[in-house]
Parts: C-alpha cells; structure tokens; sequence
C-alpha cells in the first residue's frame, strides 16, 4: 500500500513546487524597470563623454579654457567628474549591481550564465584590445569592465550556492561577510607599490579618502572601463543579502503598479546586455556622421 502523503497537490508548498515542478514564474517587472532606467542613464553619460571628446575636434584642443564651444558642450565637460555626476554615478551603480544581485537569487543556471558572460566579456576586450593596438583608436582598451565584473560576481554567487546547498538565509549570511571583507579591504587596507598590476581587477584606481593608488592608473590597466571587484561587489552582494526577504517568493512587490507604461523602460532592462555592446559604436558613428555632414565636412573626428 502506498504511503498516504502529508498533503494533497494543491497543498504542496510554494517552496517544494519550485523546486521539484520547475513552475515557470513571471519576470518581476520593477527589477527590469529600475535595470532599464540604469542603462537610460548609462547611455545619456556616455553621450555627454563623447561630446567632450568630440568637442577637442571640433573645437580645438583647448577648447574649454579659449571659451569656444556650445552650452551643451560645456555643460557636458563641466559635468563629467563633477561632485554631483560622482554622486549619482554611485547611486545608479548601486542600484544597477544590487538589482544583478538579485536577479542572481531568482536564477537556477548561474554557473552557465557566469561563464557565458564571462565568454562574451573576454571577447568584447580582445576587441578593444584590437581597436586600440591595431586600428589605433587611443583609450578603449577594457581589461576588467563591467561585463568582466559581472561575470565574476555571479560565479562567486554560483560557488556561494554549491558551498551553502541552495538556502537562501545561509547566502544572505555568506553574502553579509563578503560585503564586510570588501568593506574593510576599502576602508583599512592600501596596497604597497610593488603589487602586480594584474590586481588592478581587486583594487581602486583611488581609496575612500580619495589617494590614488600607490601601484596603478587606470590608463595602465584599463583605460576604456574599469569596475573593480573593491567596493563593487559590495553593491552587487547587497542584492543577494536583501534578496530572500523581499523576493522570497518570486513576486513582484508592486503588481498593481505593472501596465503597459513600463513595457518600454522594461523592454530595455531586459535587453541590458545588447544595449551596453551596441550603445557606444552607436552614439560615436551618430556623432561622426553629424561632424561629417555639419559640422567639418568630410572628417569624421573618429
């Protein structure tokens, strides 16, 4: 005779029927809508960053200082490194990583996906690499950039799971005494001189109290986009930490907010990825065609 089960299907727990049913769970439409609003302003900074070099083009090297250039040209050189842009860069970098943070807890394949990003990364900086070297295009070169990060933060997740079997409280705790170990690296440890320059992926170009570092610059590391692992993964793991208490059981917090007025902002959260490889080849070529056609006809300014 068959044993009588605890309870009928019906009654399963949400917990075991994720688990054992695979039940395919809606995406959580505000995580891709604060994604989305992230790579917005991901793609309007790196335009203002391409005005100011395009500026040097054209209107002079020393453009700022003669008083040339437009208003919009001036204010994009006066914001990039401002006190204020330094402010809301943190801010959005927090919100981006932590919101990849949590995607991670809603994932089942992080080891595949860490190494598939982890792939494309590679790729996108050999193609900077070849940019740079071959074609002679100065400052592109990405060595540890925010692909590269990502990649490591999520198979760190993926080894978190394997060593805690799955449970999500015991990640919240592993995930807490990582962002401590980052913490304190940041705040109390600054490395000597001789360090190689390979841990440039580990280390800020810059500590807490704004010293630069004692070992390297960036554009001796990686000129075209830098995320070190020290203070970044503690954005990232924040995300895992705070994750089994709000999203516990993989359910939007605000449902009765969702409609069709975020689908646009959540269309581009959820292709974040193919944006942020298009994004920059886009603007410049948009850029090089207006200088081409308007402003200093037959150059590019490339």
């Amino acid at each position: 005779m068959n044993a009588k089960l605890p309870y009928s299907y019906g009654e399963i727990p949400l917990q075991l029927q994720r688990r054992y049913l695979h039940q395919k769970f809606q995406r959580i439409w505000e995580l891709d809508f604060l994604r989305g609003i992230c790579v917005l302003l991901m793609v309007l900074d790196h335009l203002t960053m391409l005005i100011v070099v395009f500026s040097y083009g054209w209107f002079g090297n020393n453009w700022y200082y003669m008083g040339k250039g437009d208003a919009f040209s001036r204010f994009c050189y006066e914001w990039m490194g401002s006190e204020e842009w330094e402010t809301a860069h943190n801010v959005v970098l927090f919100v981006f990583f932590s919101i990849s943070g949590i995607s991670c807890t809603l994932s089942r394949s992080n080891l595949k996906r860490g190494a598939q990003l982890g792939l494309i990364a590679t790729v996108y900086s050999i193609i900077t690499i070849f940019g740079e070297e071959v074609l002679g295009i100065s400052g592109i070169t990405v060595m540890f950039g925010v692909l590269n990060f990502l990649a490591f933060c999520i198979l760190l997740y993926a080894l978190t799971e394997f060593l805690c079997r799955g449970d999500s409280r015991s990640i919240s705790v592993c995930s807490v005494g990582i962002i401590g170990i980052v913490l304190i690296l940041y705040f109390c440890y600054t490395p000597p001189p001789t360090t190689p320059k390979f841990f440039g992926i580990v280390f800020p170009t810059e500590d807490f109290y704004g010293n630069p570092s004692p070992f390297y610059r960036q554009n001796e590391f990686s000129p075209g986009d830098l995320f070190t692992i020290i203070p970044h993964a503690a954005y990232y793991f924040a995300g895992v930490a705070i994750a089994p208490f709000l999203y516990g059981d993989r359910r939007s917090l605000l449902p009765r907010l969702n409609g069709k007025w975020n689908k646009p902002v959540c269309f581009i959260g959820r292709h974040a990825l193919i944006i942020y490889i298009l994004h920059l080849v886009l603007l410049a070529g948009f850029l090089a065609l207006i200088t081409y056609v308007f402003i200093t006809p037959g150059e590019l300014m490339l």
